[in-house]
C-alpha cells in the first residue's frame, strides 16, 4: 500500500473536503426552502393553472351545454384527469356556496387545497357538484409526488453528488499532499546523506508555495553539500599539512636517540616544528571562528583606527625587508563599523602581512581607506609579481599557496580566513592583478552610521 495512504493529513483534507462539499449542499438547499416560501415554485403554479383551466371548461360546457357535451369534452382528458375529475346532480344547492377563486385565496405560496368544489346550474335548470380532487392528483403526479430522499436530497441526487465529491476531495487532498511527501521523501534521503536530491525539477510545473519552498529546500542541499565537499577538503588538507612537520619531529627524535652529540641541534628541530603546528592551529581555529555568521562580540568601533595599528605594526615588521608601509584615507570622514574588531584585525594583518611578504626591498605597500556610498573599503596594493590569472579566485580557498620565491614558509591559510571574516561581516573581498604590476586586494565592509 502506497505511503500516502497512511498519512493523517491526507485523510484529514479528504474528509474536510468531502464534508464541506455535503455542508455545502445543505446550505443550499435550505436556501431554496427559504426562498419556496415566499415565491411559488413554477411547479405548482402550472399544477393550480391546469386545475383552474380545466375546472373553468367544466362549469363553462355544463352551462351551456349541458352533462352530455360535459361528458363529450371530458372524453379528450387524460385519464388521470377524468379520474379526479367528478361531476355529481345535487337535489338542491348549497345554503353558501364560496367562489372557487375564495377558496385559493387564503393559500401560502406552495400551498394546495386537497380538492377543488363548484356549483353549477346546468343548461337544463338542474344543480351540479364538480369536484376536483387536487390532493389526489398531486399525490399521483410526478411533480408532486415525494421521493425517497437523504439529506433532503433525492437519493439518486445524493448517491451522484456525493461519489462526485469524493472524487473531487480525493483529488484536491492528492494534489496537496503529494509535495508534502515528496518533501518527507527528501528530508529522509538528505538524513541519510545522500545531498545529490533535487525536488525542485519535480515542482517546477505547480507554480505556487510548493515550488519555492522546492527551490528553497534545493538551495539548502546544494549549500550543505558545498559544506560538507569544503570540510572533507579542508580536513584532507590539514591531515596531509600535519604530516610534514610530524614527519620532522619523528626524524629530530630518532636522530636525537641515535647520535647524542646531535641532540642540541634535533631539540632547536623539535622547537621550530612544535611552533609551526602552533601556528597552524591557531590559523585553523581562527578560521573555524570565522565561519560562524553570529558574532557574539559585536561592537561599533573606528575602522581608521584599526588600520592605524595594524599600520604601525606593520611598518615595525617591515624595517628588515626595507618595505615602506603607507595609509591613505580621509581623517574627516566617519569609519564606523559593526563586528568584531578583533576578527577585522586578524583578517586585514593576513592581508597587509601577504603583501609585505611578496614585496623586495625599496618597494612600497599602499593601504587605502575610502566611502563607496554604504560601504567602507580597505584597499591593500603592494608592487610584488602578483598572481596569476588563472590562480585568482582561488587564492582565498584554504591552504592554496602561490608559487613564488617571496612567498615565504606559510599553509596559504592568510586569505582563506579573511575571506570568512569578511563574509561573517556581511562584507566583500576580491583580489586583482594591478595593472603596473602587483597585486591589489580590496575589502568592503557596510558602514553603520551611529
Amino acid at each position: 500500500m502506497k505511503s500516502w495512504f497512511r498519512g493523517f493529513l491526507f485523510w484529514k483534507i479528504l474528509l474536510g473536503f468531502w464534508l464541506t462539499y455535503i455542508a455545502i449542499t445543505q446550505l443550499l438547499w435550505l436556501g431554496f426552502s427559504l426562498y419556496g416560501k415566499h415565491h411559488e415554485p413554477p411547479e405548482n403554479m402550472a399544477t393550480k393553472r391546469i386545475v383552474n383551466l380545466q375546472m373553468t371548461s367544466a362549469v363553462s360546457v355544463l352551462q351551456r351545454g349541458g352533462l352530455e357535451a360535459l361528458n363529450d369534452m371530458m372524453i379528450d382528458w387524460p385519464p388521470n384527469d377524468r379520474r379526479f375529475f367528478s361531476v355529481k346532480l345535487m337535489d338542491k344547492p348549497p345554503q353558501q356556496a364560496a367562489p372557487r377563486d375564495e377558496l385559493n385565496r387564503d393559500l401560502a405560496p406552495g400551498e394546495f387545497p386537497k380538492e377543488v368544489t363548484e356549483w353549477v346550474t346546468g343548461a337544463d335548470g338542474r344543480q351540479y357538484q364538480l369536484r376536483y380532487d387536487v390532493a389526489g392528483l398531486r399525490a399521483d403526479s410526478s411533480m408532486g409526488g415525494h421521493p425517497r430522499s437523504i439529506l433532503n436530497m433525492p437519493e439518486p441526487l445524493f448517491i451522484v453528488g456525493g461519489i462526485c465529491g469524493l472524487f473531487f476531495s480525493l483529488f484536491l487532498a492528492w494534489n496537496l499532499t503529494r509535495p508534502m511527501r515528496q518533501l518527507r521523501a527528501g528530508f529522509a534521503r538528505v538524513s541519510k546523506g545522500d545531498l545529490s536530491v533535487r525536488l525542485f525539477p519535480k515542482m517546477r510545473r505547480r507554480h505556487d508555495e510548493f515550488s519555492v519552498v522546492a527551490q528553497d529546500f534545493d538551495a539548502m542541499v546544494e549549500r550543505l553539500s558545498v559544506l560538507v565537499q569544503a570540510r572533507e577538503e579542508l580536513l584532507h588538507d590539514v591531515s596531509h599539512e600535519l604530516r610534514s612537520p610530524l614527519a620532522r619531529l619523528q626524524l629530530a627524535t630518532g636522530l636525537a636517540r641515535q647520535t647524542p652529540e646531535s641532540v642540541n641541534s634535533s631539540l632547536d628541530r623539535i622547537d621550530e616544528e612544535a611552533r609551526r603546528l602552533d601556528k597552524m592551529i591557531g590559523e585553523l581555529l581562527t578560521l573555524s571562528r570565522a565561519e560562524h555568521q553570529s558574532l557574539p562580540d559585536e561592537q561599533y568601533f573606528d575602522l581608521l583606527g584599526l588600520l592605524n595599528a595594524v599600520t604601525n605594526d606593520a611598518r615595525y615588521e617591515a624595517q628588515i625587508p626595507g618595505v615602506e608601509i603607507l595609509l591613505n584615507a580621509d581623517e574627516q570622514q566617519d569609519y564606523t563599523v559593526k563586528g568584531d574588531a578583533n576578527l577585522i584585525r586578524s583578517a586585514v594583518e593576513n592581508v597587509v602581512r601577504n603583501a609585505l611578504r611578496f614585496s623586495m626591498h625599496g618597494q612600497q605597500v599602499l593601504i587605502t581607506l575610502r566611502q563607496e556610498h554604504d560601504w567602507l573599503a580597505i584597499s591593500v596594493r603592494d608592487y610584488g609579481p602578483g598572481v596569476e590569472a588563472d590562480k585568482l579566485s582561488s587564492i582565498f580557498d584554504p591552504f592554496v599557496r602561490v608559487n613564488s620565491p617571496l612567498s615565504g614558509k606559510g599553509y596559504g591559510l592568510g586569505l582563506s580566513i579573511v575571506r570568512k571574516v569578511v563574509i561573517a561581516h556581511q562584507g566583500e573581498v576580491s583580489a586583482v592583478n594591478a595593472r603596473d604590476g602587483g597585486l591589489e586586494l580590496t575589502i568592503r565592509l557596510p558602514h553603520w552610521v551611529v
